[in-house]
């Protein structure tokens, strides 16, 4: 049957990939990133802010929620495909539309787990809390030993989590305790903290079944997909955003060894 599949047309791998799009923020609030995806399934979108470059001392695998001033948050997120959005109203990640105080992201997390297809499994755990998830940038810089200042949380379990600003003050901005062996504030493990770093993704789920099969959407149809996010407060430069396209692709192995890419 096999050697009969290789004469009648091939016989198909079915494997799944993914395309990588880097943007800059260059210090904007509002952006509208062109992603050039031309796959015939894409089975779901990811976009992630990073540091770029790098500090040695920080955590480079950080995902950053907001990287404006102290006090303010990202908005809203959205995915326009061709002449429809995905979903078809923005994912709000603010209290109040347009405002500065974050609700903790718990739509976004919600479009994550659709994207992953995890909703409901309590069979999984996840590092992911509220201490990593959907929170903008500290009150206070922290610097760790022989490290650079930073109020982003990048710093892997270095921190406690010591309070919250007030909602009137600085908007519930989180506040941080460095824990070593010689701080007075530490507040938790004498070994590490209990805050992780930053984990955030605006992610959109875009299969149409159960995704076993090649069930995405056709990219190849659409005239552009963009990416539309809003922050409360311009974003620090030297961050990229960074879009993650996972599509279905196929092998065909026909007689002769010769393969085919379909992607």
């Amino acid at each position: 049957m096999f050697l009969k599949g290789l004469q009648d047309g091939g016989v198909p791998i079915k494997f799944s990939s993914w395309h990588t799009f880097i943007f800059s923020t260059a210090g904007a609030s509002n952006v509208n990133l062109q992603v050039q995806e031309r796959s015939r399934s894409v089975k779901a979108l990811f976009t992630m802010q990073r540091r770029q470059p790098y500090l040695m001392t920080t955590d480079s695998g950080a995902t950053f929620f907001d990287t404006g001033a102290t006090a303010n948050t990202m908005n809203n997120y959205q995915w326009r495909i061709g002449g429809r959005y995905f979903p078809a109203q923005p994912v709000q990640n603010s209290l109040a539309l347009g405002g500065a105080v974050t609700n903790g992201g718990c739509e976004a997390y919600v479009e994550l787990q659709k994207a992953l297809n995890v909703v409901g499994d309590y069979r999984l755990s996840t590092s992911a809390n509220v201490l990593r998830w959907g929170l903008g940038r500290a009150s206070a810089s922290i610097t760790p030993a022989s490290g650079t200042a930073t109020a982003d949380n990048e710093l892997d379990y270095v921190c406690n989590q010591s309070k919250y600003t007030s909602l009137t003050a600085s908007n519930g901005s989180p506040t941080y305790a460095y824990v070593s062996q010689a701080a007075a504030n530490a507040t938790g493990n004498t070994f590490c903290g209990n805050v992780g770093s930053a984990c955030y993704a605006s992610a959109i789920d875009l299969e149409t079944s159960n995704g076993v099969e090649i069930s995405g959407l056709n990219a190849e149809e659409q005239s552009d997909i963009s990416f539309i996010a809003n922050w409360s407060a311009a974003q620090t430069v030297n961050y990229n955003l960074e879009v993650y396209s996972y599509f279905d692709a196929m092998i065909i192995l026909r007689e002769n060894n010769v393969l085919e890419l379909i992607q």
